[in-house]
């Protein structure tokens, strides 16, 4: 059972995303498996996870121009991605992700043909591992994971058909250059 404060910082997220009930209900059943905050079996794991699926909703709604931005306005919301960074793994993607992705693209880069070097080809290899249209920076942390190792996979390809020691793919992928 969580807290009465717990409780109410739920609502507090909800409703600073103009998320309505129904859509709030299906958070709770989805992450923490009540349907309502109240419910004795809401756990502390349940209710973290509750908060970081809202609060991505709510800053997706935010930077959509839906809602206005809840910072420095509620004393209850100081940051973006207060939540998502307590639970990476049920958050987006985090920074160490995005730079690790960045640092296999920019290697894969350099062995792609012309015609495939391009963002268009990294869009389609986010689409075949995560089977969703997505930019990088949505991601969640699992798709992000995914991603990665698509990348490795296809550097791994790539260095492989340079014709290039078998030691020096074990390296382009454990160690991409900066």
């Amino acid at each position: 059972m969580i807290h009465t404060s717990q409780k109410m910082l739920l609502h507090v997220y909800a409703q600073a995303g103009g998320i309505n009930d129904p859509t709030y209900r299906n958070v709770l059943r989805a992450l923490a498996g009540v349907s309502s905050a109240a419910d004795p079996a809401m756990t502390q794991t349940g209710f973290e996870q509750a908060m970081a699926s809202l609060e991505t909703m709510l800053f997706t709604r935010v930077h959509a121009g839906d809602v206005p931005s809840p910072i420095g306005k509620s004393r209850y919301i100081q940051s973006e991605f207060y939540w998502r960074k307590k639970l990476p793994q049920t958050g987006l993607i985090n920074s160490r992700q995005r730079s690790l992705i960045d640092q296999l693209w920019n290697r894969l880069f350099e062995f792609l043909p012309q015609e495939k070097a391009d963002s268009g080809y990294l869009a389609a290899m986010i689409v075949k591992a995560t089977g969703r249209h997505v930019d990088v920076w949505n991601l969640s942390h699992q798709e992000a994971g995914c991603v990665i190792d698509a990348l490795k996979d296809r550097l791994s390809y790539a260095i492989r058909g340079a014709g290039n020691p078998e030691t020096q793919v074990l390296e382009a992928i454990h160690e991409p250059a900066a």
